[in-house]
């Protein structure tokens, strides 16, 4: 059991979850544009756990490079009254 639970892309589960629902639910109303965006969604969650892109694979937009900044820097904060 343990071994399967660690097998499974907990990232990609709700993306497909979350994308199946979209296409239930634009199935059931007879609207293109839900259907179609759920079905988008389920393959860019299908390439993205494939290739390891997107959100909650190690990067999620934009992460800007710290500066190296030596032991002797400190912040100092101020108190307002």
């Amino acid at each position: 059991m343990r071994n399967l639970l660690a097998k499974i892309d907990w990232i990609l589960v709700p993306r497909l979850l979350m994308g199946g629902a979209m296409c239930v639910v634009g199935y059931q109303t007879s609207d293109i544009v839900a259907g179609g965006f759920g079905l988008l969604f389920v393959v860019y969650s299908i390439i993205g756990s494939r290739y390891k892109i997107g959100c909650g694979y190690n990067a999620c937009g934009y992460s800007p490079k710290r500066n190296k900044v030596s032991d002797k820097e400190t912040t100092v904060f101020t108190e307002i009254k």
